[in-house]
């Protein structure tokens, strides 16, 4: 009888292990991409510290609620590097001095607070305002 009952406890712990192991495993969700049309770019020239000169880009977008304090990502697909930028309360950004060449292909995403991802988008790097025109070919 007692080895009855010792398997059902066993059978009974394991159970509760695997529904509380379920339990802490949290989905990540995706959450609305940056929109296209609320992002511009704006070119800056800089002297380097030995004298040369090169531009840098500043990122700007927003605002979207749905992206409140976020952490936004920016990453030119070309050189394989990028920024990243805290988000407003409104979920406007702004990510400064990037490298970068008129045209790079611009990867941007966020993570809310709540470790929920958005959908990435691609626009290519140009001075002013994206437009449809600006997203990357696919």
């Amino acid at each position: 009888m007692s080895s009855r009952r010792g398997r059902w406890i066993k059978i009974g712990t394991l159970l509760l292990a695997f529904v509380g192991l379920g339990a802490c495993i949290a989905p990540i969700l995706n959450v609305p991409p940056p929109g296209a049309m609320q992002i511009s770019f704006t070119s800056t020239v800089i002297t380097d510290a030995d004298g040369g000169q090169r531009t840098v880009w500043t990122t700007e977008g927003g605002p979207l609620l749905s992206a409140a304090l976020a952490t936004y990502y920016v990453r030119d697909k070309t050189l394989g590097a990028g920024l990243f930028a805290t988000a407003r309360d409104d979920g406007s950004f702004t990510a400064r001095d990037m490298d970068g060449t008129a045209g790079d292909p611009i990867q941007i995403y966020y993570v809310t607070p709540a470790g929920d991802y958005s959908e990435s988008i691609c626009v290519l790097l140009m001075p002013g305002t994206a437009s449809p025109a600006s997203l990357c070919p696919p």
